[in-house]
């Protein structure tokens, strides 16, 4: 992993309301492609979950190489066959991460798209399955992702790629690093000069098989890592937040 530092009870009624609401946003998504808005997820807690949220999207039954139905489940992954019911359950629980079969691609509407996009730049490990890392790029908003280093070899029906891809700070100094992942996937470097609050970033991108139960154990031996990676950072930068306000001449102190 890459990673820098710069320094009462509801009534009935309201009830029912509230499914009535949540079966409408469905049906709404169904027909029109439900607005990313409408399914915002909470904010992550500072400490890593018992159980990581983790779920999957794609066709039901699902097989790909050795990575089935079966094993998805043993790892407690959540099963979901389309986007609207995967972002409704998200409203209520954090997601870590998100398997996406190559197949869910192409139902996904741009609502869908756009939250995604949000997810992965909350911290959500993204793994996206049988296709090539070229085409996981818009998906996620990206200008590229294949380091200039490596050979273009197009990506196999039984490949995948794991990305994950935070950064934590004040807005303003977030707005100064501009495409600061392009920079250090194209250039190796994204050091941005003039920020002086805490500012933490990481990324990293895997890529792998799904041709031998080694390689599925690989892939989520690296999906939980990375989910680990991801709330020590976010803990880390609160306990560097913490100091910066507390030290004298900063963050209002005399």
């Amino acid at each position: 992993m890459i990673r820098h530092a710069f320094s009462g009870g509801m009534k009935g009624g309201m009830g029912f309301l509230l499914v009535g609401v949540l079966v409408g946003l469905g049906v709404l998504g169904l027909r029109e492609g439900l607005p990313a808005a409408l399914t915002p997820s909470p904010a992550h807690a500072a400490a890593l979950p018992r159980e990581p949220f983790i779920a999957f999207v794609g066709p039901l039954p699902f097989a790909r190489g050795l990575l089935t139905m079966e094993v998805l489940r043993a790892e407690g992954v959540a099963l979901f066959s389309g986007w609207v019911p995967l972002r409704l359950a998200a409203m209520g629980r954090p997601l870590d991460g998100v398997i996406v079969d190559g197949e869910a691609l192409r139902w996904m509407r741009p609502e869908d798209q756009k939250w995604l996009q949000a997810r992965f730049r909350e911290g959500v490990v993204i793994v996206v399955l049988g296709v090539d890392q070229d085409e996981v790029v818009p998906v996620l908003g990206l200008k590229r992702l294949r380091d200039p280093k490596e050979g273009v070899i197009p990506m196999g029906p039984l490949e995948y790629t794991l990305v994950y891809s935070q950064v934590l700070g004040e807005p303003e100094d977030q707005a100064r690093l501009g495409d600061w992942l392009g920079r250090l996937i194209e250039q190796g470097d994204s050091y941005t000069s003039g920020i002086r609050r805490p500012l933490f970033a990481s990324f990293r991108k895997a890529i792998g098989r799904l041709d031998s139960e080694q390689e599925v154990r690989l892939l989520f031996r690296r999906l939980h890592t990375t989910i680990d990676g991801a709330y020590d950072l976010r803990a880390q930068f609160e306990e560097a937040r913490r100091r910066w306000e507390g030290s004298p001449g900063v963050g209002g102190k005399p």
